[in-house]
């Protein structure tokens, strides 16, 4: 009889999986079964025959094996397909590059560890980054680089994330920046609807007034559902803290936490992230080909319409954001 993953989950997590995402540990292996089964009448996509990465879809999508299709197909085009721009944030540079090095010591995104309801914290900094250093370009391909190595752990598919975004000493240029709406609309549209990561809560703190133009994107490109994760602290950390009490126990200390200092954790995810990837990249062998595609799989990604005038000076683009999970 096939291992199932549910055998590698310890209690705990296979306890919050029923909860979270509706997960029978006696089904997982029937539940695999059919998704590949469907893979392998899909001539267009050539996926990895890893079941951590298969599942992940599947738990995002509790099991609704449609939701889950149409996911995996949105990751695998949005990810190699060159019409859509996000294709240019997957060519993973190797291990030894100076932009790995540079961009692991910058602490712009880091994975900072679970907090005992299961769930997983991450610290993106957004001071940290600067395109004199890293290029825009470069800067979304290794945070999707960083941020998928989590994807492939089963108790982060499970528990899903907590995203602390600390906007503080953030100048005017490094707003803009981040702002970027070419950039923000493929980060939004990978968000919204190939990512098999369950975001949690999104935690805002110390978000100055150059940030209103991204709120107001936020607003107009997400659902109800989402808004309703989103916690803007200002600067009162301990709102954070009052929300969620855990959350101290992976934060720097910097931020009041408990967890070493901010070069600490640095050098925590410098550790893990090349540990990660020292044996290779565990989805380089994703290929869609768009001359193969059937009839039943077109038009899965939505087009964001335009929409006229501009907010805060600059004009753009929305769609509302998949209610998923």
């Amino acid at each position: 009889m096939a291992k199932s993953p549910a055998d590698l989950l310890s209690p705990f997590y296979r306890d919050l999986a029923k909860k979270q995402v509706g997960e029978n540990p006696a089904h997982l292996v029937a539940h695999l079964t059919s998704f590949k089964r469907w893979l392998s009448t899909s001539p267009h996509l050539k996926v990895p025959d890893n079941d951590i990465f298969l599942m992940s879809f599947l738990r995002y999508a509790h099991y609704d094996h449609s939701l889950a299709q149409k996911r995996l197909d949105n990751f695998c085009t949005l990810r190699v397909s060159r019409e859509h721009e996000t294709s240019n944030w997957y060519n993973y540079p190797p291990l030894d590059s100076p932009l790995v090095e540079r961009y692991l010591n910058s602490g712009m995104f880091i994975p900072l560890g679970f907090i005992s309801t299961g769930s997983y914290v991450v610290l993106v900094r957004l001071s940290a980054w600067t395109d004199k250093s890293i290029t825009q370009t470069d800067m979304r391909t290794l945070n999707n680089m960083n941020f998928e190595r989590l994807l492939l752990d089963q108790q982060v598919q499970i528990g899903g994330f907590i995203l602390f975004i600390d906007m503080s000493n953030t100048s005017m240029e490094q707003a803009s920046q981040w702002a970027d709406m070419k950039s923000a609309k493929g980060s939004f549209k990978l968000m919204q609807e190939a990512s098999p990561g369950r975001t949690k809560q999104l935690i805002f703190y110390k978000e100055a007034k150059i940030f209103d133009f991204a709120f107001k994107l936020l607003e107009l490109w997400t659902s109800e559902k989402m808004l309703s994760r989103v916690l803007r602290v200002k600067n009162e950390i301990e709102k954070a803290y009052t929300k969620f009490p855990e959350l101290r126990e992976v934060m720097p200390k910097e931020y009041s936490g408990h967890n070493g200092t901010i070069r600490d954790c640095i050098e925590k995810c410098r550790q893990e992230f090349t540990t990660f990837y020292a044996n290779g990249y565990p989805l380089d062998g994703i290929k869609v080909d768009e001359s193969k595609r059937p009839a039943s799989a077109k038009n899965y990604i939505k087009e964001y319409k335009d929409f006229k005038g501009e907010v805060m000076g600059i004009s753009g683009t929305y769609v509302k954001i998949d209610p998923g999970d």
